[in-house]
């Protein structure tokens, strides 16, 4: 398992905070998550069954993660969460749960 990644990123008002982990060798994913308050705003995931099955090496599994890592920074920086950011808060507000 590979150490993973932790930022904050400041949006406007909002601090996110960005989280990128390798889930291990024998369930090769990589999930990246993004929190704002203690809740998952957003996530994504990527295999990389393929990379071990080539016998690629760990540099490879490394620099997919920072590029997943980078990729969900840059999202947050160009509004591509602000929806929803706004779902969410709405959600908390009327004490629903965003789906």
């Amino acid at each position: 398992m590979i150490t993973g990644y932790n930022t904050d990123v400041r949006h406007g008002e909002v601090v996110f905070h960005v989280q990128t982990e390798d889930k291990g060798m024998s369930n090769p994913f990589i999930e990246s998550l993004v929190y704002v308050g203690g809740q998952v705003l957003a996530t994504k995931r990527a295999s990389y069954a393929e990379i071990l099955a080539e016998g690629r090496d760990e540099k490879e599994i490394i620099a997919l993660m920072d590029h997943q890592h980078r990729t969900m920074i840059a999202a947050i920086r160009h509004g591509k969460l602000d929806a929803r950011l706004a779902e969410l808060e709405a959600g908390r507000k009327t004490g629903a749960h965003a789906a």
